[in-house]
């Protein structure tokens, strides 16, 4: 589901070995996304390693097979919607290399799973009541929270609504942050009740601060 947190969780692998050089030789990181073409993708991968001025698209690929072949790599592909041929822009395959090097990948669809001959799969769960409940607390605050009395059952009940979402936690606690009235409260509900149909889609799509101003 989009805004379940796999861009985030690819954020902290990241950093993680960012951080920890000596485990992999160099961590490239593309965010593929719907319409994105080989020639984009390949080029960002060229940017990672230096190795793209001026050649074509076959010459970079040869380079990048050169490169790569020699290195411990991770390579992570956030948000692909299809098959991609990672040998045609010169990405060797991890199975075929004795370098210990790793392809990752998120997708909304299992499918692409399939396609890409993913080794092994981990689903991306919504959060659990109290985790997201946790999370919705943070991002209203403890002086929103504590502006009236009945908001606190109202937040809970927001909170609800959002299915575990952390993208829609997140999003209606920032917009919720400065609502101190009850009646704001039972609005946005209403709001985001009307809308909630929208959610597998985007959350953004359903909450935006003027439908809950």
């Amino acid at each position: 589901m989009g805004g379940v947190g796999k861009t985030t969780l690819f954020a902290q692998i990241n950093n993680k070995f960012l951080h920890t050089p000596n485990y992999f030789d160099i961590v490239i990181w593309v965010v593929v996304s719907k319409d994105m073409q080989l020639e984009r993708i390949q080029q960002k991968i060229g940017e990672r390693i230096g190795w793209l001025q001026n050649r074509s698209f076959e010459e970079k690929a040869s380079g990048i097979f050169n490169l790569l072949s020699k290195m411990k790599f991770l390579l992570l592909l956030d948000d692909r919607w299809e098959r991609i041929d990672l040998a045609k822009m010169g990405v060797p395959f991890p199975a075929s290399s004795r370098n210990a090097s790793k392809i990752v990948f998120t997708t909304r669809l299992v499918d692409v799973c399939g396609l890409m001959e993913a080794q092994k799969t981990f689903k991306v769960e919504c959060l659990a009541d109290q985790d997201a409940w946790e999370l919705f607390q943070k991002k209203v605050g403890e002086e929103t929270l504590e502006s009236h009395p009945d908001i606190p059952e109202l937040a809970q009940t927001m909170a609800k609504e959002c299915s575990g979402l952390p993208l829609a936690l997140i999003t209606t606690g920032r917009a919720m942050s400065s609502k101190k009235t009850p009646e704001e409260w039972s609005y946005a509900i209403q709001m985001l009740r009307r809308s909630a149909y929208e959610f597998p889609v985007c959350f953004l799509r359903i909450i935006k601060l003027e439908k809950l101003s």
